[in-house]
C-alpha cells in the first residue's frame, strides 16, 4: 500500500442528537439515552481540502419540526448557530469555498445537510446512494430529506462502485461498506503519525463493534455485518483506529486536530 500522508485533519462538531441504544444496534438497551455527536471530519492534503459527512442543516436550530418533519420530536438536539459547518471551518483558518472534494458517508439526514456550503466542490459518493437517496423505501424515508438534496442536482458528484484512491498516494481512501445505506462508505486517513478509518454509520457504537451487531433500518442486514466486518479487518490489519462517527466516547478520546 501506497504511504501518501495527509498533512492535518480536523473533527468539527455539529449537533448533538439523542436517541435510546436500542435506534443504533440490534440487543441496544431502549432505556439507554445516549448523546450522539454528528461531526465532518476537514482534512489538508497537498492537493486539495477533503470534507468527510457534512452534518445536519442548520435550518433545524430554529424549526427541527418544520424541516425535518415528527422525526425531530423523537431526536431531542442541542445546537448552537456559531456551531454550524460553515463557521467551524472559518475557525480553522478555511473558507468553505476552499473545500475541493466532499464525501458523503452516506445520504441520511444527520449527515448530508451542508451540501449546499459546497456547490463548487466534487462530490464522492457510493454507488446507487442518490438513487435512494431520492427514493428510498417507505419505512425509511423519514430518515433522508430530500431539500437536502434538490439544491445539488447541478453539482458534480462521482458515484464511485469501488474502492478509491483519491490522490493515487495512499493517503486517503474511499472504501465502499455497504448495507447500512446501499452506497454507505467509510475513508481511511494517513496522517504523519496516525490512521485513522472514519466509519460514517457502518457503525454507530464501540459496543455495535464488539458485538458484530447491525442496525434495525439497515437496508440490507447481510451487506452491513460483511461491511462491519471488514473496517473490524482493516483496523487490525493496517494498523488504523477506527473513529466511530456517532459514539460519545470516540468522540471525547480521539483529539479533534490531529497532524
Amino acid at each position: 500500500m501506497a504511504e501518501g500522508k495527509a498533512k492535518k485533519m480536523w473533527a468539527l462538531p455539529g449537533a448533538q442528537l439523542t436517541a435510546p441504544q436500542s435506534l443504533l444496534m440490534h440487543g441496544g438497551d431502549a432505556t439507554l439515552m445516549l448523546d450522539l455527536p454528528c461531526p465532518s471530519f476537514l482534512i489538508e492534503h497537498p492537493k486539495g481540502l477533503v470534507l468527510f459527512d457534512t452534518g445536519c442543516n442548520p435550518k433545524i436550530i430554529d424549526d427541527a419540526v418544520g424541516y425535518w418533519g415528527d422525526v425531530a420530536a423523537h431526536l431531542p438536539l442541542k445546537w448552537s448557530k456559531s456551531d454550524t459547518l460553515d463557521k467551524q471551518i472559518q475557525n480553522v483558518g478555511y473558507k468553505t469555498s476552499d473545500v475541493k472534494y466532499v464525501i458523503l458517508s452516506h445520504s441520511h439526514l444527520d449527515h448530508s445537510g451542508g451540501l449546499t456550503y459546497f456547490p463548487n466542490a466534487t462530490f464522492l459518493v457510493g454507488s446507487r446512494e442518490l438513487q435512494y437517496a431520492y427514493w428510498p423505501d417507505v419505512d425509511r424515508r423519514w430518515a433522508f430529506i430530500l431539500n437536502d438534496f434538490l439544491p445539488t442536482r447541478s453539482y458534480k458528484w462521482m458515484e464511485l462502485d469501488c474502492d478509491f484512491d483519491l490522490f493515487g498516494d495512499g493517503a486517503l481512501q474511499f472504501l465502499l461498506t455497504p448495507g447500512h445505506t446501499p452506497g454507505e462508505c467509510s475513508l481511511l486517513v494517513n496522517l504523519p503519525n496516525r490512521r485513522f478509518l472514519l466509519t460514517g454509520d457502518t457503525t454507530h457504537l464501540r459496543a455495535a463493534v464488539n458485538a458484530e451487531a447491525t442496525m434495525g433500518i439497515d437496508v440490507n442486514p447481510f451487506q452491513s455485518a460483511h461491511s462491519l466486518r471488514r473496517i473490524k479487518a482493516i483496523r487490525d490489519m493496517w494498523g488504523a483506529t477506527m473513529w466511530i462517527t456517532h459514539d460519545p466516547d470516540d468522540w471525547k478520546e480521539y483529539p479533534h486536530k490531529v497532524e
